[in-house]
């Protein structure tokens, strides 16, 4: 895939924090109570600590979380993702338009500034007219106000099917259905509010299971006792790490422990995901700061990289790996389906990784072809100053080989030096400061900036940011990251890459897609009209498709390229090292056979040959070597064996054995199968399939963005000075 022409910078993200609620249909007085009073705080806590992070909001924040500052100006949103169900949907979202959040000091005008925007938006299992006829009829008119609140709602393929008499089928497909919708709703959150009784029987895909699978998701949980009659006693916080069970065992934390523990997770969300984890050592300040430059220069930096790819040792750099590797590399070209509301982001982190990728391989490329050319160098001034007495030594050398009966004519020195000897010297020895010092330099500003941080970095953010383009097709906003590694002894931190990633996911929602229309549908009675601000219905076949079609397909080839690439340039910078090794063993060679020229006495004739031939002979002996160390040192440094063997491994994760074993592609082809068989017939569907296509689209993801981490620990090389 050629490399993308450097674009301008994307706006930073506006800042957005995703509450997604869940809750009981029925609620008592008491209940609607306790979770109207618990609602009320959380919710103003919640937006009082996102405001403060705000950087365009009078409100007093965390202190100096710096990473903050690249947020967009904004009114930052907090926004409740419902089911819009009756009881407690409907209550969360009354709620929702209760909070107000005020400005620290009054303002000198009278015009109000908004510090939070709420913003309440639905995932539906169901048509938005089939999900309100399977509501109570005299909450219909309220779905309706609701649904027209709503910034966007997103609708799924599930059918709706309440015989008078419950079949296996039609619960199968409710179930279904409602299960498909927790699950996309988490795809829209970042922390989960529940109500609930857990002394209650739950049901398939009700508040109960969307808590388990939260947590199994890794969303942290505020969960609502609805069987408390204090709502002091009612909310507890749930860890990703805990089980509800015993959290709920527990007595209830105090408010003010929920609070402080709220601002914490708010704080960890969107503004630092180290908080409380990252220790105060040199090693975690540098890559605070190496982060943070990272940030700088991808928002604030739009002369980068193009102006810096025009100067010429730039340019050398790049041109130096680029030819060296166009050796053995044939390009492909690789499918891709993008994504508008990511395009200029992933756009301009590929712009970044091909840059700092072609300076940092270019600049060890060239420390090793310079490193030899001095050691070439080093060899032909030993040798005119082996072949030339223009010192006392040589000439005592002369002196002694005359008294032994050899002539100048039958060695290798001369009596006397030609003048053109001492300045060749001298721009030899100039020419060598030069290289050294060349190469001291492009190894400090190599590593001072950070070349190859900053490439693994920027790989890691474009690999991320690949997988939005197919993600919200299947109705996700929720990338999965990559496990941290475990027994790296040397990894690049890619917190401020993934607060990056994460707050780009945060801004764009389901209503910035391509797909999503604003529609009108016939209001609860048919007198009127209910306008849908912006309505995403995911097609989950059509999805599966441009998956198959454009991700599988385009990354198969990508490694399948990349395999051949990496494999060709081990094998043949191998292969030019056992021959350079074998030309250095007949160079020796040849050079004792001269030797025995003289001792056996053969023909004089052969005696220029030998004078001729031996000194340079020697300097190519040491020439080759240094040839042969500097292409190990490429072979190291550039990981080839490496990075060839794990796309070979992704290969095949993708596109199977070649013994016929299954990989992404035929699962991709499986599924797509089932769902073009199951929707022929109406009569057996069982619906809910964006379900399945989440799923496979998100394990899929999964696999691509891990690969990405591993890489980057397996590549985390510092610029090396050969030696």
């Amino acid at each position: 895939m050629t490399a993308p022409a450097p674009s301008s910078t994307p706006p930073p993200p506006r800042p957005v924090l995703r509450l997604g609620f869940a809750g009981r249909r029925q609620l008592s007085e008491d209940e609607t109570r306790v979770l109207d009073e618990s609602l009320d705080w959380i919710l103003n806590a919640v937006g009082n600590c996102l405001a403060g992070l705000a950087p365009g909001v009078p409100v007093k924040g965390e202190g100096d979380l710096k990473i903050t500052s690249f947020y967009s100006q904004e009114c930052p949103v907090l926004r409740i993702v419902t089911g819009l169900c009756e009881g407690a949907d409907d209550r969360a979202a009354e709620a929702l338009s209760r909070i107000r959040i005020d400005p620290d000091d009054p303002l000198p005008t009278d015009a109000p500034v908004p510090c939070l925007s709420p913003e309440l938006a639905a995932v539906l299992p169901f048509s938005p007219e089939a999900y309100r006829a399977s509501r109570a009829a005299d909450f219909r008119p309220q779905f309706d106000t609701r649904l027209a609140q709503c910034a966007w709602v997103v609708a799924l393929d599930g059918l709706y099917d309440k015989p008078a008499k419950d079949t296996p089928l039609s619960k199968e497909r409710r179930a279904r259905a409602y299960r498909a919708q927790g699950a996309v709703l988490l795809r829209q959150t970042d922390i989960l509010v529940a109500a609930a009784n857990p002394d209650e029987d739950g049901r398939a895909g009700g508040t109960l299971e969307t808590v388990r699978e939260a947590l199994a998701f890794d969303l942290p949980v505020v969960f609502i006792h609805t069987g408390k009659t204090d709502a002091k006693e009612a909310v507890y916080l749930i860890e990703p790490e805990e089980l509800l069970a015993n959290v709920l065992a527990a007595p209830a934390p105090t408010p003010e422990d929920c609070e402080r523990r709220l601002r914490d997770w708010v704080v960890r969300l969107t503004a630092d995901p180290d908080v409380g984890t990252t220790s105060e050592t040199h090693q975690a300040h540098e890559a605070r700061r190496l982060g943070e430059d990272l940030l700088f220069e991808y928002f604030d930096r739009p002369e980068s990289p193009a102006k810096e790819a025009r100067h010429p040792f730039s340019r050398l750099r790049k041109w130096a790996w680029n030819r060296f590797e166009g050796i053995f590399k044939e390009k492909v070209k690789v499918p891709e389906a993008v994504l508008n509301p990511y395009l200029a982001y992933r756009a301009r982190a590929t712009a970044l990784n091909y840059h700092y990728t072609a300076l940092y391989r270019g600049a060890f490329l060239l420390n090793y072809a310079l490193a030899v050319l001095a050691v070439f160098l080093a060899a032909v001034s030993l040798t005119l100053l082996g072949t030339a007495a223009h010192t006392p030594l040589v000439g005592e050398v002369a002196t002694v080989l005359k008294t032994a009966g050899f002539s100048a004519e039958k060695t290798a020195v001369s009596p006397e030096a030609p003048g053109w000897l001492v300045p060749v010297l001298i721009v030899l020895g100039a020419a060598k400061i030069v290289l050294l010092l060349f190469i001291s330099f492009n190894t400090t500003r190599a590593n001072k900036f950070r070349w190859n941080d900053r490439a693994i970095d920027t790989r890691y953010l474009a690999e991320r940011l690949r997988g939005l383009f197919y993600l919200p097709r299947a109705a996700s906003q929720q990338p999965p990251a990559a496990a941290p590694p475990q027994f790296a002894s040397r990894a690049v931190r890619q917190s401020a890459v993934d607060w990056l990633c994460d707050a780009i996911v945060r801004a764009v929602s389901p209503a910035d897609l391509e797909e999503a229309r604003t529609k009108e549908i016939p209001s609860h009675d048919g007198k009127g009209t209910v306008t849908i601000r912006r309505l995403f219905v995911p097609d989950p076949l059509a999805t599966l498709q441009v998956v198959r079609a454009s991700w599988i397909s385009g990354q198969i080839a990508y490694h399948s390229m990349n395999t051949d690439t990496m494999h060709a340039m081990h094998h043949g910078v191998e292969a030019w090292q056992k021959w350079i090794g074998r030309l250095v063993v007949g160079i020796v060679a040849f050079d004792l056979m001269l030797l025995g020229i003289k001792a056996l006495h053969w023909p004089e004739f052969l005696y220029p040959f030998a004078k001729l031939a031996t000194p340079w002979l020697i300097a190519s002996s040491a020439i080759l070597p240094a040839v042969v160390a500097a292409l190990s040192g490429i072979r190291f440094q550039s990981e080839c064996q490496a990075l060839a063997e794990r796309s070979d491994v992704m290969r095949a994760l993708l596109a199977g054995r070649k013994d016929g074993g299954g990989g992404r592609s035929a699962q991709a082809d499986a599924l797509i199968a089932t769902v073009t068989k199951a929707t022929a017939d109406p009569a057996t569907d069982l619906g809910s399939w964006t379900h399945d296509t989440l799923r496979f689209t998100e394990r899929l993801a999964t696999d691509f963005v891990q690969e990405a981490a591993e890489w980057s620990v397996l590549y985390a090389k510092d610029v090396s000075e050969p030696g």
